[in-house]
């Protein structure tokens, strides 16, 4: 495997190409973007220079047409999340393997189609749910699944981060988060919460959506979000979502019959309170970016043996259904 295409190359564009680059150097890569002017950006999202030149990273840019005489090994979609379904149907066409930024979508249109071409052409597809390949989440897991502190009682899911802060580099009421036809709001941006608590509880029911806007934000996409879902017939979680605080929190806790758990995703680390004694597990990632390189390399790996990766399509339409089954059921504030 060498030649890998990148479909957009705003932040999460640029970090994955980055990041491949650590992986190996001696990757081919190809890009189709239709904005020529985003700014080049370091790991932590702030602007080293005006525009990003794609032939100074040695990035060959193509049309689509061009694709006709490349091969490709593997493609990246990580544009606007509007236009992912239909890029990504494009590239299964052409027998292409998958990489798929979240959420998969904004609407379910053409979802079906894609399955079946992946399924048709045997391609790979993974989905960037990158806190699916956190070792944390897996300690969770093993916690829930023996049971070692009883029964789950109840659950409270928080991510709270303003928007303004979350790209700094561009004005926000222009950016994908801010607009309803790019794919923006709360639900779709932080869709991680969702699809991390499908790992870990299985499937939901939602009991009560609550969704406003913010007049301050000025956007036309929902802000903020309180959902309210029961899982496995016996506990309610709680999730708590908003474009509004400066302060940014992330956070998943979980009260157990004999134990309560916190996993902070800002920190990267999870404190078990149990018997008037607090046990602190740091995760293996420390960085961002150590989650993202893990994801990609696990991807990588996928593909040499033709396996679905941790987080893949039928993850990611599950998620993009859960999505569109809270926004039947909210109520607008």
């Amino acid at each position: 495997m060498k030649n890998i295409l990148i479909v957009g190359l705003g932040s999460i564009g640029q970090r994955h190409y980055r990041n491949l680059k650590k992986i190996n150097k001696n990757f081919n890569f190809f890009s189709i973007r239709k904005k020529k002017n985003s700014p080049e950006l370091n790991k932590f999202n702030q602007i080293v220079k005006k525009k990003f030149i794609s032939s100074k990273k040695k990035i060959k840019e193509i049309s689509f047409k061009e694709l006709e005489n490349q091969k490709i090994d593997l493609a990246l979609i990580s544009n606007p999340t509007s236009l992912h379904i239909k890029t990504a149907t494009e590239l299964a066409k052409k027998k292409i393997n998958l990489f798929l930024e979240k959420p998969i979508s904004n609407n379910i249109k053409g979802v079906n189609n894609l399955l079946k071409l992946i399924k048709k052409n045997k391609l790979i597809c993974a989905v960037g749910f990158q806190t699916r390949y956190d070792d944390l989440l897996e300690k969770i897991k093993k916690i829930i699944i023996t049971k070692k502190y009883g029964n789950i009682e109840k659950c409270y899911i928080e991510h709270k981060h303003f928007l303004p802060y979350h790209h700094k580099y561009e004005n926000y009421k222009i950016s994908y988060a801010a607009k309803k036809s790019l794919g923006g709001g709360v639900l779709l941006c932080f869709s991680h919460e969702f699809d991390y608590a499908n790992f870990l509880f299985g499937s939901p029911k939602y009991m009560y959506s609550s969704l406003k806007k913010s007049k301050k934000l000025k956007i036309d996409v929902e802000s903020s979000a309180l959902i309210i879902a029961k899982y496995q017939k016996k506990f309610e979680a709680i999730f708590d979502l908003d474009f509004l605080k400066k302060r940014q929190v992330r956070s998943c806790k979980i009260q157990f019959e004999k134990a309560f758990i916190k996993w902070d995703l800002i920190k990267n680390n999870l404190e078990i309170y149990r018997n008037n004694e607090i046990k602190l597990i740091k995760s293996k990632f420390q960085t961002r970016d150590n989650l993202f390189i893990e994801q990609l390399k696990q991807v990588l790996k996928s593909l040499k043996f033709k396996k679905d990766p941790k987080s893949n399509i039928y993850n990611g339409i599950e998620n993009l259904k859960n999505i569109l089954e809270i926004k039947k059921i909210s109520k607008f504030n």
